[in-house]
């Protein structure tokens, strides 16, 4: 089945869909401006003003089609097939295949930015809150990724 996912469900490319490389013709300048622009949410110290760019960054991005499988992947573990469904519904999390991967993997990591942010925000914890820059270092890793793979000129290095 095939339709559109916005970026209220976190989307995943299978993992035997993931590319080692892979060459983004049409949609390039497009993800080079949204990822650019998780880049500037990432250097932001402003919380409300890192969701805002992402919230833009997924604007511009807009929803990514993908093609649900049905098909639970094994994970190579004791987990039966209902176990990996239940942790998936529960954490909001769609295994996916995708027209366009490199839109799929984008989506994904803005998506999971911008929850970060939000738990981050309403989290009183401050051992939560000690975490921040490791957790940013993951997303910019993350970011150098996808320039990489989908060779990608950034405006800023991380």
């Amino acid at each position: 089945m095939s339709h559109m996912i916005f970026s209220d469900t976190l989307i995943l490319l299978r993992p035997d869909y993931l590319p080692s490389s892979h060459k983004v013709n049409e949609s390039k300048d497009k993800l080079t401006t949204v990822i650019n622009l998780l880049c500037q949410a990432l250097a932001e110290t402003s919380q409300q003003s890192a969701l805002t760019t992402i919230n833009l960054a997924l604007d511009i991005l807009g929803p990514v089609e993908v093609i649900e499988t049905g098909e639970t992947l094994p994970t190579n573990t004791s987990l039966k097939t209902w176990e990996i469904e239940d942790f998936d519904q529960f954490f909001g999390l769609k295994h996916v295949q995708a027209r366009e991967p490199a839109e799929c993997l984008v989506a994904s990591i803005l998506t999971a930015y911008r929850a970060w942010l939000e738990l981050n925000r309403c989290t009183s914890l401050e051992s939560a809150k000690l975490d921040v820059e490791s957790q940013k270092n993951g997303f910019k890793s993350c970011v150098s990724l996808l320039a990489r793979v989908f060779n990608l000129d950034l405006e800023e290095k991380l």
